[in-house]
């Protein structure tokens, strides 16, 4: 399958789907943070909470005591039988921190463990991870059903030279409209010119700089001249000199003499 641009805005919209979802949550959580004694900022988060989050945990087979935030500020789920997820919307550091641990006569078959997370989307995605027992990922919480429930083969990595691919797809589809070809657009069109026979291949450096040599050897040799063949001379050195030839310094001080290329330019032009 072709990745085009189309495909990747589909795949942004789908991700983040939920982190939008919970923009909001987190908006009412910073309200309860800024306004705590607010019994009215607690009931919107906590709204928030019952509305996004316990759907996810009952899930995982947690089930929300809404009673423990209310009375303590803490937002507690449980299973009844062996777990207990407790999470303070303000923990440490402004992240959320939370606590798995097993409940009574369960220590043997859950392990406790503590973490502080930045938003609830995290801690939500960090409870499905712990409770998931499948060998697959748990995939991501709090997303659209019909992205989380693809099938790991329809699943596609994107590679970073297809999405500059899309990119450049984009860029040259967007500046043509201005008439403008971008380099990598130019670079394409000539490519496949010379493929086609439009267009002669660009030889390398190494082939231009053995013609050159070989021209102005000619025109040393056969120059109508004096003054044109001791100019193809001084060519054939400073041709020398760009290509790092074994002699080119001596060629560089028997041609131009201590005064160097800018004695030869004085002379030529004045000072």
């Amino acid at each position: 399958m072709k990745i085009t641009a189309d495909y990747l805005r589909q795949l942004i919209k789908e991700e983040t789907q939920g982190e939008m979802e919970f923009a909001e949550l987190e908006a009412a959580r910073q309200n309860y943070k800024e306004n705590p004694r607010d019994d009215e900022a607690r009931h919107q988060f906590g709204m928030m909470v019952e509305t996004l989050v316990e759907p996810i945990m009952a899930e995982l087979g947690l089930f929300l005591e809404a009673e423990a935030f209310y009375n303590r500020g803490e937002i507690v789920f449980t299973n009844y039988r062996d777990t207990e997820v407790t999470i303070d919307p303000l923990g440490m550091m402004g992240r959320y921190d939370v606590q798995v641990y097993p409940l009574a006569g369960a220590e043997d078959d859950v392990s406790p463990s503590e973490i502080s997370l930045d938003t609830m989307k995290g801690v939500a995605q960090y409870v499905a991870d712990l409770r998931n027992l499948d060998p697959e990922p748990a995939g991501m919480v709090g997303e659209p059903k019909a992205q989380t429930e693809l099938p790991l083969e329809n699943k596609m990595r994107i590679t970073k030279s297809q999405l500059q691919q899309v990119i450049r797809e984009v860029l040259d589809e967007e500046m043509g409209d201005y008439g403008y070809e971008s380099g990598a657009a130019r670079a394409d069109r000539e490519f496949s010119q010379v493929v086609s026979g439009e267009r002669l291949a660009m030889p390398d450096k190494e082939e231009i700089e053995e013609v050159l040599d070989d021209v102005l050897q000619d025109i040393r040799k056969h120059a109508t001249s004096d003054a044109i063949a001791k100019q193809g001379a001084r060519a054939e050195v400073l041709l020398s000199m760009l290509m790092g030839g074994r002699y080119a310094q001596e060629q560089y001080k028997d041609m131009f003499g201590d005064r160097g290329l800018k004695g030869y330019m004085d002379d030529r032009y004045g000072d």
